[in-house]
């Protein structure tokens, strides 16, 4: 069985990495994905033979991601890490994130940018006002292309949760 589980970790760990993640984060991962049970950052450390502070960093990276998740224990003041294997949900989390931490600030902000920047006579200013109306389109662009994306993935939810 530990073929087969080290098998599915470097396949996880090769998908996730080819996603641009460090190797640690990368390994993190795909153990946690691999792993039954909830794991402590000790645990973490133990099994990636990585420094807990360099554990404990990418874990941080990695919640404030909405990747993986933490909780603790009644009693206990320890930190636990599991990651959710459902990869709909994972995807429409990580879709909802980006929404809400790129794509909704930007377009709610940009247009009053925008104004101040046409209302500018300084030099550069129509250089910086094609960036910021350019960088406009783009989001609202993503805008759609997010809320696409997530109903279509939402209907795929669906259909393999009858299987």
């Amino acid at each position: 069985m530990k073929t087969v589980k080290k098998e599915f970790e470097n396949l996880v760990y090769r998908g996730v990495n080819s996603q641009g993640l460090d190797e640690l984060s990368s390994k993190l991962l795909a153990l946690l994905y691999s792993e039954p049970d909830l794991l402590t950052l000790e645990e973490l450390s133990e099994k990636t033979n990585y420094s807990f502070s360099a554990v404990s960093a990418a874990m941080k990276m990695l919640t404030g991601m909405h990747i993986v998740e933490k909780t603790k224990k009644g009693g206990s003041k320890k930190l636990y890490f599991s990651i959710q294997r459902d990869m709909m949900k994972m995807t429409l989390t990580q879709l909802k994130a980006q929404d809400e931490l790129m794509v909704a600030p930007a377009i709610e902000k940009l247009p009053s940018i925008i104004e101040r920047c046409k209302k500018n006579k300084e030099e550069g200013s129509e250089d910086m006002l094609q960036i910021l109306e350019q960088y406009y389109r783009q989001m609202m662009a993503l805008d759609k292309i997010l809320k696409n994306l997530a109903e279509f993935t939402r209907n795929i939810q669906k259909e393999v949760n009858k299987i």
